[in-house]
């Protein structure tokens, strides 16, 4: 089953990410990270550039891939990630509102290429904590053109 390309654009519900000192200890350590910043106790404490990846991808992605009417399917791949950070640093404390979207779905071959955007906000601000952009692959789904396929071995001879 192919996605639905009807639901470029979609928006979902926003949800709320409070950031703590101890989830931001846990990822940086879980990368191997040795910044004091990262680990610290002090008002000095920061999230690490990746560190919106243990919200966005979990919780963004998983109101998407909930929505019936996109067509998602287990067969899928992580392909892409990327962040734009606002101007100033994730802290312990600070509360993220993160509205999801679609921003794409592509085809090449037999796959599927789900673009999406997480854009997460200081709560009760306009102010941009972080913008997240994920490819999911989703595998052999892609709508395919028979004809193409078949290479024109219905061509006779003329």
């Amino acid at each position: 089953m192919a996605l639905n390309p009807s639901k470029v654009g979609s928006t979902y519900p926003t949800y709320r990410y409070e950031v703590s000192r101890e989830k931001i200890r846990e990822y940086a350590l879980a990368l191997g990270e040795n910044d004091p910043r990262y680990l610290s106790d002090g008002d000095d404490c920061v999230a690490p550039p990746t560190f919106a990846a243990s919200f966005t991808l979990t919780k963004g992605l998983m109101a998407l891939l909930g929505d019936a009417e996109l067509g998602a399917h287990p067969a899928l791949v992580h392909g892409s990630q990327a962040f734009r950070w606002g101007a100033r640093p994730v802290r312990p404390g600070d509360v993220l509102e993160c509205t999801p979207r679609i921003a794409s779905i592509t085809a090449r071959g037999r796959n599927e290429f789900l673009a999406t955007v997480v854009d997460c906000r200081f709560a009760g601000t306009d102010e941009l904590a972080v913008e997240a952009e994920s490819v999911i692959v989703f595998l052999g789904s892609a709508p395919q053109d028979d004809a193409a396929e078949q290479g024109g071995a219905q061509g006779g001879a003329a």
